[in-house]
């Protein structure tokens, strides 16, 4: 996977412009605006990548993000073997193989983190429950890996590793934009002249009340900070976002009509 390439990104690209290219493709391409879950999964992915200086490096280096260890391409790696016995002279190592489950996490999850029991089955045919937990701040498509919690049944060698892909359920009234929290009001023409107050409901379900000032103009965005997500690696809050929008009424009386008409000159 390109990960520059996805993001529309030169290769060693600033940690500035991996955000800005991030946040301007998840917008476009955010499956609630009708993007395709898979390339916003494929976006998501790359800046989880390419946010993380470790990772950065490992791919300017040429290297699997997820695995410091060099990668060979043309269907040899001399890594995979060692010399001694065998019809010639070489011996596969053997490796315990690597577990994959997808999870599904809400985007209150994504402000609290989350617990869970996965139920894991074993290519020996072993099954496991183990308690696993999901950071605050994941990202949709991210994919956790946990060491040591994938397949041992080759005993003598150490286990294969666990990796958890991260699904984000779409919510009913917040957007997600980065570590912001995006939210739409309507407000009638009315209150847009006259200002008016809103109560705000949050994530966690607490109540804030905004102050609409008057004359705002319509799209106008509001911000509540440290209202939004967590993000994973600062631990610091995002803000929420109110993007304000105005009703215009179709249906005046002509004593209305008349009313506005007079304060309008």
């Amino acid at each position: 996977m390109d990960y520059y390439k996805i993001l529309g990104l030169s290769r060693g690209a600033s940690a500035d412009e991996i955000k800005k290219a991030y946040r301007s493709l998840a917008m476009k391409h955010h499956p609630d605006r009708g993007g395709s879950e898979e390339q916003f999964k494929d976006i998501a992915t790359a800046y989880e990548v390419l946010s993380d200086p470790v990772k950065k490096q490992r791919v300017d280096n040429g290297q699997d993000p997820n695995n410091p260890e060099p990668q060979f391409h043309g269907g040899f790696n001399p890594f995979e073997f060692f010399h001694g016995g065998g019809p010639h002279g070489f011996h596969h190592v053997q490796r315990n193989t690597s577990l994959s489950i997808h999870v599904e996490v809400s985007l209150e999850e994504v402000l609290t983190g989350k617990s869970f029991d996965a139920d894991l089955a074993y290519p020996s045919g072993q099954k496991k429950t183990i308690k696993l937990e999901v950071p605050a701040g994941v990202l949709h498509g991210q994919q956790i890996r946990y060491q040591g919690l994938g397949d041992d049944s080759i005993t003598g060698i150490p286990p294969g590793d666990l990796i958890v892909n991260i699904n984000i359920r779409p919510h009913r009234m917040f957007r997600r934009e980065g570590d912001a929290l995006v939210v739409e009001k309507t407000i009638s023409v009315w209150d847009a002249l006259l200002g008016t107050k809103l109560e705000i409901h949050t994530l966690d379900d607490r109540t804030l009340n905004l102050t609409i000032p008057a004359g705002i103009q319509p799209e106008t965005v509001l911000s509540c900070n440290g209202e939004g997500l967590p993000n994973m690696q600062t631990k610091r809050r995002g803000n929420l976002l109110i993007k304000v929008k105005i009703k215009i009424p179709k249906d005046l009386t002509p004593d209305q009509i008349l009313h506005i008409q007079a304060v309008a000159t």
